[in-house]
C-alpha cells in the first residue's frame, strides 16, 4: 500500500512545477487570475513547520499530493489528505506543518480564492428562490463549522472542473468559472446542512424529525409516505425541499445511513456480512455487497479485511 506522501487525487491534470518554476522549496506558488477567482498551486519539496498562510478574500483549498498538519482558529492540527477540502475564510491565518515533504515526495495544494461579493450573490440567490425548509433558517456559509470535507467525490468533481478552467485556454473561460463556482458554493452550503442535520437533534427542523425517523427504523421498510407525514409536506414539495437542503434525495439518504450502519457491524471482530446486511436494513446480501461496493468502492469483505 502506498504512503500518504505518495498518493494524489485520482483524475486530477494538475501538473507539478518543472524545476525552473520553482522559486523556493517551501510553498513555492503559481497563480492563475481570472474575473471573479484567483487559483493558487502551493507545492513543497522538502521538511518544513509552522509556516503561515493568510488571503484576502476567502478560499477553498484542496489536497492534491502529499500530507500536510494544519492548525486553523489556534485549535490542534488535523491531517489534510489527498481528496480533501478545507474552507478558509478571509484574512484568517493557517498554519501548516510538512511533516514527509520531500523532492520525490512534494506536497501540493490548490487555494482558490473568491471574491466576497460572489459569494454574496450566490447566497441572496439561494435565499431568495429557494428558502430554507424552516423559515427561520436562512442559506449561508458555515466558516468555523464543518469546513473540513473528507473524500466528498462531489465537491472534488467540482474543484478539478475549476481547475481545468483556470489553467485551460478555452475561450469564455470567466463565464465558465463563474458557473462552476456558483454550483460549488451550493454543493458545499448543501454538505454543510447535510452535516448539521445529521448531527442535530429530533425537533430542530422539520428535516431532523425525518432524519431521526429514518434512523430509528433502519432495520424496517420505510416507506416514503411515512417520512411526508413526519416532514408534513406532500410527496413532491417533501422530495424537492429533501434535495434542496442537503443535495441528495430521501432514498440516498436511507442508503448512506443503511452503510454506516453496515460499516460498525463489519468493523467489530464478531461481525459478519450477513449480520451488517440484516441489521442495515438490507433483504439481499448480493444487493448489499453491490451497493456497498458502489459506495465505498471495495466489497463488504475487503473493508472487513482492513478495519
Amino acid at each position: 500500500m502506498k504512503s500518504w506522501n505518495q498518493k494524489q487525487v485520482k483524475g486530477n491534470s494538475l501538473r507539478l512545477s518543472s524545476s525552473k518554476e520553482l522559486k523556493t522549496m517551501v510553498e513555492n506558488r503559481r497563480a492563475f487570475t481570472l474575473d471573479q477567482c484567483e487559483l493558487n498551486v502551493f507545492e513543497t519539496y522538502q521538511y518544513a513547520k509552522n509556516i503561515a498562510l493568510r488571503f484576502n478574500d476567502l478560499v477553498i483549498t484542496n489536497m492534491v499530493r502529499g500530507k500536510k498538519i494544519m492548525y486553523l482558529y489556534g485549535g490542534e492540527g488535523f491531517n489534510y489528505l489527498p481528496g480533501e477540502t478545507v474552507i478558509v475564510p478571509a484574512n484568517t491565518t493557517m498554519l501548516i506543518d510538512f511533516p514527509e515533504a520531500k523532492q520525490d515526495n512534494p506536497t501540493q495544494c490548490t487555494a482558490l480564492a473568491i471574491e466576497k461579493q460572489q459569494i454574496i450573490n450566490v447566497v441572496n440567490f439561494l435565499n431568495e428562490r429557494y428558502p430554507r425548509v424552516d423559515g427561520q433558517l436562512l442559506w449561508n456559509l458555515q466558516l468555523k463549522e464543518n469546513f473540513h470535507f473528507q473524500n466528498n467525490k462531489e465537491i472534488m468533481s467540482l474543484v478539478e472542473k475549476l481547475i481545468q478552467i483556470n489553467v485551460g485556454n478555452q475561450p469564455f473561460k470567466d463565464a465558465l468559472a463563474e458557473i462552476a463556482i456558483q454550483e460549488l458554493l451550493i454543493r458545499i452550503m448543501q454538505y454543510q446542512n447535510l452535516t448539521c442535520i445529521e448531527e442535530a437533534k429530533a425537533g430542530a427542523t422539520q428535516l431532523s424529525d425525518v432524519v431521526a425517523y429514518i434512523r430509528n427504523n433502519l432495520s424496517q421498510p420505510i416507506k416514503v409516505e411515512d417520512l411526508c407525514k413526519k416532514a408534513c409536506m406532500s410527496k413532491p414539495g417533501f422530495f424537492r425541499a429533501f434535495k434542496n437542503e442537503l443535495g441528495i434525495s430521501p432514498m440516498e439518504f436511507i442508503i448512506r445511513e443503511r452503510i454506516r450502519v453496515a460499516k460498525k457491524y463489519l468493523a467489530s471482530p464478531s461481525g459478519s456480512i450477513k449480520e451488517a446486511c440484516y441489521a442495515a436494513g438490507f433483504n439481499s446480501i448480493n444487493y448489499f455487497s453491490r451497493i456497498f461496493k458502489k459506495h465505498e468502492g471495495i466489497t463488504p469483505g475487503a473493508f472487513q479485511g482492513i478495519s
